[in-house]
C-alpha cells in the first residue's frame, strides 16, 4: 500500500502550488482505492516519478476548469477562451511547478525521487491506463469545478 506520508506530501505540494501559481483553491475528498481509471477526461496532466518510489501523479480536468486555471495564472494579462497551445503550455508549466514541489516534499520525508517532465494531453473522452496501486481523490476547484487526482504507485 502507499505510505500516508507520501500521500500527504504529494497532496500538500499540489494544493499549495495550485494556490500560489494558479490562484486557485482546491478541496480534496478522502481517497478511493481503484483498480483502474474508468472515467473519460478532456485535459490530462501526467507527472512520472522514479527512484525509491515509482509511479505517476495524474490530474484531470474538463475544458472549462482548464481555461479557468489558465486565466487565473494569466492574472488578466490575456483572456483564454479555448484550450489552445498557449493554454496547454500554461497547464504544463503548472505541472512543472507541481513536480518541483513534490520532489522537494518527498526529499524532506526521506524519499529520494526523480521527476519526469509533465505530459499534458487534450481531447474528447480520453481514457487513462496505468499499472499500480491507484488512489483517486475527487476534488473541487474554487468550490465549483471538478478535478480528479490520481496517485499511482507501481507494485
Amino acid at each position: 500500500m502507499i505510505d500516508v506520508k507520501v500521500v500527504n506530501a504529494v497532496l500538500n505540494s499540489l494544493v499549495t502550488t495550485f494556490k500560489s501559481a494558479a490562484k486557485t483553491d482546491i478541496k480534496i475528498d478522502k481517497p478511493q482505492l481503484m483498480s483502474k481509471i474508468d472515467k473519460s477526461y478532456e485535459v490530462v496532466t501526467t507527472i512520472g516519478f522514479n527512484g525509491v518510489l515509482e509511479g505517476n501523479l495524474i490530474y484531470t480536468l474538463n475544458e472549462e476548469s482548464g481555461k479557468n486555471i489558465v486565466n487565473n495564472m494569466m492574472e488578466g494579462m490575456m483572456q483564454v477562451d479555448s484550450m489552445d497551445d498557449m493554454a496547454l503550455s500554461a497547464i504544463g508549466e503548472l505541472g512543472n511547478m507541481i513536480s518541483g514541489a513534490v520532489a522537494i516534499s518527498m526529499e524532506k520525508i526521506g524519499y529520494s525521487i526523480n521527476i519526469t517532465p509533465p505530459s499534458v494531453v487534450e481531447g474528447k473522452e480520453m481514457k487513462v491506463s496505468v499499472d499500480g496501486n491507484i488512489l483517486k481523490f475527487k476534488g473541487l476547484i474554487d468550490d465549483t469545478k471538478e478535478i480528479d487526482l490520481y496517485l499511482v504507485v507501481k507494485r
